[in-house]
């Protein structure tokens, strides 16, 4: 590790997201993913207007979720992103389908757009399911990361956000060793005709720092009378069953 970044992870609890110094202010920076949380369930009212107050209750209340959504940090598009999806006839065999194109604002000089071949996945890649499932797109991301000694990263899709049809490929680097630029191959599942523009900003990519252990695999039979204990605090309440008697509250930062 640079010496640098050695003066950096004197303090361990560290993620490093770094760029080109003429970038630093032109676009929005990485945050914690609970800054960023989806519009839909943002919006999402705690009850159910058909609900009581000893019902469950909706998504909203769904610690599990939450969690999922709020782990890690989330890096934003850094620009205006067009998104043009148009018929094409097929050179093959004459039939109509769809063609994507895709551009970011015409002056803008980094994070660019390139693409992967198909034969990179394969014909046993379900992607195909989709209509334009066999174009794989790829994002040149502008950040690099950097975590201490020990720690990985997990870079997917934000969790639960559906605000958007890019899919991304997901993957896990060794950021403590590896500081370059990590790159992310998507791709477009919509199948209607259209245009967009999705604005820089939006959430593109859950980066979700973790600590390379290993744990041994082990199976065997479940203590019932344990679950029959924890089945019986949990029916002693209305809502909030398993925040109140089981969560470990996350720390953000």
């Amino acid at each position: 590790m640079f010496s640098f970044l050695k003066k950096i992870f004197r303090n361990k609890s560290k993620i490093l997201f770094s760029t080109k110094m003429e970038l630093i202010d032109a676009f929005p920076h990485p945050i914690p993913a609970h800054k960023a949380m989806p519009k839909w369930f943002k919006e999402l009212k705690p009850n159910a207007k058909s609900q009581s107050k000893a019902e469950t209750g909706t998504s909203k209340k769904c610690i599990p979720m939450l969690d999922a959504m709020s782990q890690g940090y989330i890096i934003p598009l850094w620009a205006d992103l067009h998104v043009k999806v148009t018929k094409k006839t097929l050179e093959k065999d004459g039939e109509e389908g769809l063609h994507v194109w895709m551009k970011f604002p015409s002056d803008w000089s980094t994070g660019d757009l390139s693409t992967h071949s198909w034969e990179q996945v394969g014909d046993a890649c379900n992607l195909k399911k989709f209509e334009l499932g066999k174009v794989i797109l790829k994002f040149a991301n502008p950040w690099s990361i950097c975590t201490p000694k020990g720690w990985s990263v997990q870079l997917k899709n934000p969790s639960n956000n559906f605000e958007n049809n890019i899919l991304l490929f997901e993957g896990v680097v060794d950021t403590d060793t590896y500081q370059l630029p990590i790159n992310f191959p998507y791709i477009w599942t919509g199948n209607e005709e259209g245009e967009w523009v999705i604005p820089k900003g939006t959430p593109l990519v859950q980066v979700i720092p973790f600590k390379r252990e290993k744990l041994k695999l082990v199976t065997g039979i479940r203590n019932d009378i344990a679950i029959l204990k924890m089945n019986n605090k949990l029916s002693s309440l209305f809502q909030d069953r398993y925040k109140r008697l089981f969560w470990h509250k996350r720390k953000q930062k």
